[in-house]
């Protein structure tokens, strides 16, 4: 249970004050929600951060690229009504169906918290999106969501100032749940951002996971050649809980792959 209360009055300040025993608070649906993941002694405030907002095209001049940059503190509603964000992206956004909880979650947050049931996170694996974030002494790090994923022991404790979503990116996202309330036992996004293919997927009580590389296939792929590829990843398990088995998760998660890889490869319209 929290013991200190920070409102932080600069992301330098924020930074310096973060540690194991700490937690940034931003929309504040998840430390404030019943079983919260949170755990810390101390909560600081960055709602009142103005380098956290605001909505922006943004091009990426070395790598000609054009991308949308959100200020971590952009709530899922802002992301929804602005003309600025693709499409794909507020399909992830979407799939958090309340609107009162969309107008209080942030995308920062949503991203830091690297949640099992994430919303967002196969989505920005998939579409390649860039972070922005600061560290204690003020280093600002540009990282893709890939390297967040895969060193986030390292990076969890900085500040997110933005996230970059690429404008011309094909991407299709799939999420399974009991209900559009409940948390999803599988969130499945595949997608092709200036010629790079990726796939990801969020497992409840698992992780989040970029899958297999899938660019060797030429022709329509079938539901067996999926199968060998998710039995080859070692890292990928599945459990048996209240959200299905593990062979019924497993199925979807094969069976849901298939189609996103058709769809992005244009090998079958979907």
């Amino acid at each position: 249970m929290a013991e200190k209360f920070v409102i932080a009055k600069s992301v330098i300040e924020a930074c310096s004050k973060k540690d194991s025993q700490s937690a940034f608070l931003a929309g504040g649906t998840e430390i404030n929600r019943l079983n919260s993941s949170v755990d810390a002694k101390t909560l600081i405030s960055i709602g009142r951060l103005e380098e956290l907002d605001g909505i922006c095209e943004y091009v990426d001049q070395e790598k000609k690229i054009s991308y949308v940059k959100l200020g971590a503190m952009t709530t899922f509603q802002e992301a929804i009504e602005s003309d600025l964000v693709p499409s794909y992206f507020k399909e992830a956004c979407l799939f958090m169906a309340s609107r009162t909880k969309r107008n209080m979650a942030t995308i920062g947050g949503n991203m830091a918290l690297l949640r099992s049931d994430s919303y967002l996170y196969p989505t920005l694996i998939a579409c390649n999106a860039r972070i922005d974030m600061i560290t204690s002494d003020g280093t600002i790090l540009h990282k893709c969501a890939i390297g967040y994923l895969e060193d986030y022991e390292s990076y969890k404790n900085n500040l997110i100032l933005s996230i970059f979503v690429p404008l011309e990116a094909k991407v299709s996202s799939v999420r399974y749940s009991n209900t559009a309330q409940s948390h999803a036992c599988l969130t499945v996004s595949g997608g092709c951002a200036s010629g790079k293919y990726n796939f990801a997927a969020a497992i409840k009580n698992v992780g989040v996971f970029r899958l297999p590389d899938m660019t060797g296939f030429k022709t329509k792929i079938t539901d067996s050649q999926v199968q060998k590829l998710i039995d080859s990843d070692k890292d990928l398990c599945f459990t048996d809980d209240i959200y299905g088995s593990a062979k019924y998760k497993k199925y979807l998660l094969v069976v849901t792959l298939v189609d996103l890889a058709n769809k992005i490869f244009g090998f079958e319209e979907c």
